[in-house]
């Protein structure tokens, strides 16, 4: 290998693990709204657009950033992807398949935070991923409660450390032991 030095993001991929394979929820075809256009935002919609996604909305609150990530979207792979300004309470399309919280919001200390989203447009039906790794933000307890499909960021968590342990390693990662590990951590076992 030499002198050369390689860098993996696995962000974009423990997410998509943990959305197709846990949670069952195939990409392909989907109208997705990302909320965020930071790291993860930008990982996300990069294996969303490889998937299949039909078209992907980057909802952000710094325009420069948005259509940033729109751009690379849109002149890197073959999706369809638009910026909305993100100012005020963001109403979600009702046509939205899924709808990702790829922003720091709810990280700790700020636990109890949610994005600033109209919640009354939220339909029975979406699915709504939140890329924090705590088992049941305030923001997906709303959006449960409205009838959406929920993939808290645990799993997006377990996958990513699989990925690396692989990359460091050469060998499968224990994913269950993982998961467990997290499940007593978190209190949830």
């Amino acid at each position: 290998m030499g002198d050369r030095l390689v860098g993996e993001n696995t962000d974009g991929k423990g997410f998509m693990t943990a959305l197709t394979g846990d949670a069952k929820v195939d990409p392909r075809g989907k109208r997705v709204v990302v909320l965020g256009a930071g790291g993860a935002a930008r990982a996300i919609t990069v294996e969303l657009a490889l998937a299949g996604a039909e078209r992907l909305t980057i909802v952000n609150r710094s325009t420069e950033r948005g259509q940033e990530l729109v751009e690379l979207l849109n002149s890197r792979t073959p999706v369809k992807a638009e910026f909305a300004a993100w100012s005020g309470s963001y109403a979600i399309s009702v046509d939205t398949d899924i709808l990702i919280n790829a922003t720091s919001i709810g990280l700790f200390p700020n636990v109890n935070e949610k994005p600033e989203i109209a919640y009354e447009s939220i339909m029975p039906g979406m699915v709504v991923c939140d890329v924090i790794h705590t088992p049941m933000t305030p923001f997906l307890a709303e959006v449960g409660g409205r009838g959406a499909q929920t993939v808290d960021g645990l799993g997006m968590l377990v996958y990513q450390g699989a990925i690396g342990f692989k990359l460091w390693t050469g060998l499968d990662a224990p994913v269950k032991v993982m998961y467990d590990a997290l499940a007593r951590a978190f209190g949830l076992a």
